[in-house]
């Protein structure tokens, strides 16, 4: 798929959002005031993000799993497993106990939003990718095995399941640790599979394409409000609104909004958002006293830059020379 400005656009407002709120956190010593609390909307905005984009790049062309699980591990695993090196590293040259070898396996095998092993640590924001690993692992079988009309139905169902068992056990994951788990936040990635299945057929694309001006209202008015309520689980209206704005910027690319997400600077900071996210937590962490705002200012713009343009792009180019098909070599006839 080519780059749309506009998505980077929110990518950009998604790590800008996690950005204020654990900047805020490091400020203050401890959970900012409630309008400032925006880390798990930001996460929301990413995971109906992951589920569209994906979706669509799977629906667009026949299922080819190898190929996709390729593009995965060199998009993503080459600058995880760097920044758990340098943790563990970290760890061990200064004594100061910034992750464990539990947490580290945790993360390696993709479970750590599941186990609270080794405490919360440095790479506690590694529950996002767990859940998204998870994903990617399941989510194109399904799409192979049932196809993309049944898939429709498997995500929205999947979608208003997990909903309902957010409500139903609201007071036990309300809170920081539990509301990171798979069974109560799958419904984002959901939410954005199905958007992407309906666009994906040409009929319900084309109701869509009037039909969703009604809901762009709605849907405005309905972030802000979940955004001042909800502060550890977003609820499924939520990320049904990320998806109807997303869906109504896909189909009206020409609108204002549309074009004021694709400005340059919002876009590439979307661009570069996967290592913002990796490397933000251990400056947050070790930002203290006089020297954390220079060292968070400096520290992390040169470790997130680093790892997008000498980690996360050549690897990138290497699983795409890894699909192009090997030339014969043919002997010179004599």
């Amino acid at each position: 798929m080519k780059r749309v400005p506009m998505l980077d656009g929110w990518r950009g407002i998604a790590i800008l959002l996690v950005l204020v709120d654990h900047i805020a956190t490091m400020i203050r010593g401890t959970f900012p005031p409630p309008w400032l609390r925006l880390g798990q909307h930001g996460v929301t905005i990413f995971f109906v993000l992951s589920g569209y984009l994906i979706t669509t790049g799977l629906i667009e062309a026949p299922i080819h799993l190898k190929r996709f699980y390729t593009r995965r591990f060199f998009r993503l695993m080459p600058a995880a497993w760097t920044f758990l090196a340098v943790l563990w590293l970290l760890s061990r040259v200064t004594g100061v106990p910034l992750t464990t070898p539990a947490e580290i396996l945790s993360c390696l095998l993709f479970y750590r939003n599941m186990a609270h092993v080794g405490g919360w640590g440095v790479a506690g924001h590694f529950w996002s990718l767990s859940l998204e690993e998870q994903f990617y692992l399941a989510w194109p079988c399904c799409l192979v095995l049932a196809g993309p009309a049944r898939s429709r139905w498997i995500a929205a169902c999947g979608a208003c399941a997990v909903a309902i068992y957010r409500w139903m056990f609201w007071a036990h994951f309300d809170r920081f640790g539990m509301n990171v788990v798979t069974q109560v936040r799958a419904d984002a990635l959901l939410v954005g599979c199905l958007l992407a299945l309906l666009l994906g057929d040409p009929g319900m694309r084309t109701r869509l394409t009037e039909a969703i001006r009604l809901l762009t209202i709605p849907a405005l008015l309905t972030l802000p409000v979940c955004f001042a309520v909800f502060h550890n689980l977003p609820p499924l209206c939520e990320s049904v609104s990320i998806a109807v704005l997303i869906g109504s910027m896909v189909l009206h690319p020409g609108s204002g909004v549309t074009k004021v997400l694709g400005v340059a600077p919002l876009a590439w900071l979307g661009r570069i958002s996967y290592s913002v996210y990796l490397w933000q937590e251990l400056f947050v962490h070790m930002s203290q006293g006089k020297a954390a705002l220079p060292l968070l200012c400096v520290g992390l713009p040169c470790c997130a830059l680093g790892s997008y343009y000498l980690i996360e792009q050549p690897c990138i180019r290497y699983a795409r020379r890894l699909e192009k098909p090997k030339a014969l070599r043919l002997d010179p006839v004599a």
